[in-house]
């Protein structure tokens, strides 16, 4: 509960500095864990399902990545086999002999092994190899983009509850003020210089504030939620905790470094040139099926049969087979002319592509670097019109202690202050948004906040 403040010199000094925290305020982010904003994106790094789903697809991509995945290395199969037969037989030959069995019994048990190499068949697998490591860097830029994507959503968060933090602080000053003003109407009232109509307004008007306060305190909550998800906490996550009490903006971000970064180190142009790079690669393997194929072939076999019946009673063998194979498609319904034209379109789509997305990267470059140069005029122009309203306010409540204006004037000047402070917190706020999504474009946003 905030004190009641009395009609004193201190009064004035504390409507003036509305931005620090009341005492009572001060104790309880005492009593609260701060958040700092490092601690706030490592965590979404590590615990956002998102960011480790983005991660798993970009180890997937590097798995593939191997030698035996292009290509390069022989196939090595194995076979084992047991078969057991039991007969019954009634022979009778030209000599007149005779010969009878049951039940005989035969086995039989054989393994082998077969290994095959191919040594060439139009340097595919170096193409493929190519194509392979192109895939894994293209997904590696798609995952810097998600995360970086994610890295933008917890700042904004983050600081989306440092505005509604200090909001809810502002309109507790009201408050406070609101309370300091119906006191001095119910003194003025007791004195005889103050009417009831005047003492309901201002207990309206306390009523009015306070509620705003509860409402506040609900936005509160609802941003300091939306950040614990992004953080991967659970729905039942605590939200007793404070952020940072201001919001710094980057006033130093020029255009013409930002561009040039962009265009090296954006995570959506790395994307468009490694598909191209897997694009010309695929058009490489689809060359390949234009030349004949080399296998290197070697089996070992083994044998062995036991008989109760027949001519053998039991035998074992061994086979050592190798060679070379050669083999080239003479026709496949011009299935390798469909191929290749095909690859050559994508390739050509490919390079279409990065082209588009440069282009697309400089316009919206140069759309956010105009936003953000208008939101750091609007952060200038709404500081200055704070502190002209601040100064209203002192003045207003000396003329409201003297008797000089009304109560509805008063109000009024109090109303012009909320707004005020109000809409320099937006402005800073929105300024903020348009740093982050500029480092975001130019791909700078991980490195500039990660173990910030």
């Amino acid at each position: 509960m905030i004190p009641r403040v009395r009609l004193v010199p201190g009064l004035f000094l504390l409507v003036g500095a509305v931005l620090v925290p009341s005492l009572a305020q001060a104790q309880q982010s005492e009593a609260r864990d701060t958040l700092r904003l490092d601690a706030a994106v490592q965590r979404a790094l590590d615990k956002n399902q998102q960011a480790q789903i983005a991660r798993r697809q970009a180890d997937i991509a590097e798995n593939n990545v191997s030698l035996g995945n292009a290509g390069f290395l022989p196939t090595l199969t194995g076979q084992a086999g047991y078969s057991e037969t039991v007969s019954s037989s009634d022979q009778t030959f030209l000599d007149g002999q005779t010969q009878n069995t049951d039940g005989a019994t035969t086995t039989q048990t054989t393994a082998e092994a077969n290994l095959r190499w191919t040594v060439f068949d139009g340097l595919r697998p170096y193409a493929t190899y190519n194509r392979l490591g192109a895939e894994r860097d293209r997904q590696a830029a798609a995952t810097m983009e998600e995360i970086e994507a994610l890295v933008a959503d917890v700042i904004d968060g983050y600081y989306d509850v440092a505005r509604q933090q200090q909001q809810l602080d502002v309109l507790r000053e009201a408050a406070s003020i609101s309370r300091e003003r119906l006191r001095i109407v119910e003194t003025r009232r007791e004195l005889g210089s103050a009417s009831d109509l005047e003492v309901r307004q201002a207990r309206v008007d306390l009523n009015a504030d306070s509620a705003a306060v509860l409402r506040q305190q609900t936005a509160l909550v609802n941003a300091k939620t939306q950040l614990n998800q992004l953080l991967g906490r659970s729905g039942d996550a605590p939200i007793r905790y404070a952020v940072t009490s201001s919001i710094d903006v980057d006033t130093s971000l020029g255009y013409q470094p930002l561009q040039k970064t962009a265009l090296q180190e954006s995570p959506a142009l790395a994307q468009a040139r490694q598909a191209l790079q897997a694009a010309r690669a695929a058009t490489r393997e689809a060359r390949a099926d234009f030349f004949p194929t080399v296998d290197l072939t070697a089996g070992y076999g083994y044998s062995q049969l036991d008989a109760e019946s027949g001519f053998l009673q039991e035998s074992t063998s061994t086979d050592l087979t190798y060679g070379i194979s050669l083999t080239f498609d003479l026709f496949d319904g011009l299935n390798r002319w469909r191929r290749r034209q095909n690859a050559q379109i994508r390739t050509t789509n490919a390079r279409l592509a990065v082209q588009d997305v440069r282009s697309r990267l400089t316009t919206e470059l140069t759309s956010a670097y105009e936003r953000y140069q208008n939101r750091l005029r609007l952060v200038q122009l709404e500081q200055q019109n704070l502190s002209a309203v601040q100064a209203n306010v002192d003045v207003a409540l000396r003329q409201f202690e003297v008797g000089t204006i009304t109560s509805v004037e008063l109000r009024e000047v109090q109303e012009q202050f909320i707004q005020a402070e109000s809409r320099l917190l937006t402005a800073q706020f929105e300024a903020k948004r348009a740093e982050v999504e500029l480092l975001r474009l130019s791909g700078q946003l991980l490195r500039r906040y990660e173990g910030r």
